[in-house]
């Protein structure tokens, strides 16, 4: 089943009822209005970010750099639509839609998310 066919799809441009980090800052916690709740590594947010750079090496069939011990150092607000995501590799450039943020977390296999 695609993301567009899922039975809540009306909720995916939805804004989160909460965001978490974790303690180390290495991921990131979200629970959502219709209750699903998801966690979402620095890591995958990294690889996945929006930025025309990142874009860009994507269009080229490259990886988006990142490391192991990547971490979240900050989460900003932009607007009421999404979120800016600072990384401590320095990356701060992309932003993460609510919509794109709730895609990226139905990517992750049903036995890994969090109940």
């Amino acid at each position: 089943m695609s993301n567009r066919d899922e039975p809540n799809a009306g909720s995916r441009d939805a804004a989160p009822v909460e965001l978490r980090l974790n303690a180390a800052r290495e991921s990131l916690s979200i629970v959502w209005s219709d209750g699903l709740r998801h966690e979402l590594t620095a890591q995958h947010l990294r690889g996945n970010c929006q930025s025309a750079g990142a874009k860009r090496l994507r269009l080229d069939r490259w990886d988006v750099p990142s490391t192991l011990d990547l971490t979240i150092d900050d989460i900003r607000p932009v607007g009421s639509y999404a979120i800016n995501i600072a990384f401590s590799d320095g990356h701060a450039r992309g932003i993460y839609p609510w919509s794109l943020l709730r895609a990226l977390a139905m990517e992750i296999p049903a036995d890994q998310a969090i109940s």
